[in-house]
């Protein structure tokens, strides 16, 4: 008989460790690397425009996020209430949700990557308004806060990162 018991011992052993072999990375992308690691804080905001029929204000907020863990990550969603001296611009939401993983920002092993959102602020503050013409493109005589929440996914685990960032 051509499968004898040795043979079918032989034929299960070298499929286990063949099914080891190709699900190994898998099976370690399941879990997340330790979060505390990466880190998120504002690159930059740039003003895009300022429109004086509705008084709001276009700004461009762009995150910096930080893997220094050995695994490549992606997000999903950063959730943040933007903050200019002391006063809450109100809160905003880049979503990435109904993009494919694939689509998604890649926050690749010991990599920087910047994530820009756009927003539609109102502004009722005159001061605040001059104070976003005078500094044009610079805004660094604004200080700027953000506190957020973004979902950091790896393989088939996500978790949520809080952070609150300056500049």
């Amino acid at each position: 008989m051509f499968l004898s018991r040795r043979r079918l011992v032989l034929i299960g052993t070298v499929i286990v460790i063949v099914g080891v072999i190709v699900l190994l990375p898998l099976i370690l992308t399941i879990t997340l690397p330790d979060l505390e690691a990466v880190s998120i804080i504002i690159k930059n905001v740039e003003l895009k425009d300022i429109s004086d029929d509705n008084n709001t204000a276009t700004l461009n907020v762009v995150f910096n996020i930080k893997n220094p863990t050995s695994q490549a990550l992606t997000t999903s969603k950063i959730d943040y209430e933007l903050i200019a001296d002391g006063k809450s611009l109100g809160e905003y939401s880049k979503s990435f949700i109904d993009i494919p993983v694939n689509g998604r920002p890649q926050l690749l092993s010991n990599t920087d990557t910047n994530i820009s959102s756009i927003i539609e602020t109102p502004i009722s503050d005159q001061a605040f308004r001059m104070n976003l013409v005078q500094n044009n493109q610079t805004m660094q005589n604004i200080d700027w806060s953000v506190n957020g929440n973004a979902i950091i996914e790896s393989g088939f685990s996500s978790a949520p990162k809080t952070f609150n960032a300056t500049w």
